[in-house]
């Protein structure tokens, strides 16, 4: 299992890989963790991973809107991404 640490350098990376525009990224302190938790979206939507929930914002308009990305806990691989509108799949 990888720690909180490696799942922020994991949501640092994918975050700075995919040109993915940020106001700013929540600290280490502030990832989530939810054990068997049921993957609502994407390619292994209905699956039950551990997984750790990276927290991010984006500037819309006036306001930050909170973000998150979903990280398999065993494996490190990103999974999806919470928006305020839905849910985005994680591209390869």
């Amino acid at each position: 299992m990888i720690t909180k640490e490696k799942a922020k350098e994991i949501g640092d990376k994918y975050l700075k890989e995919s040109n993915f525009e940020y106001e700013s990224i929540y600290p280490v302190d502030k990832i989530g963790y939810i054990e068997k938790d049921e993957i609502p979206f994407g390619k292994r939507k209905g699956e039950r991973a551990d997984v750790y929930h990276y927290h991010f914002t984006q500037l819309w308009g006036l306001d930050e809107r909170g973000f998150s990305l979903s990280i398999d806990a065993q494996t490190g691989e990103p999974l999806y991404i919470i928006t305020p509108h839905g849910y985005l799949d994680v591209e390869e």
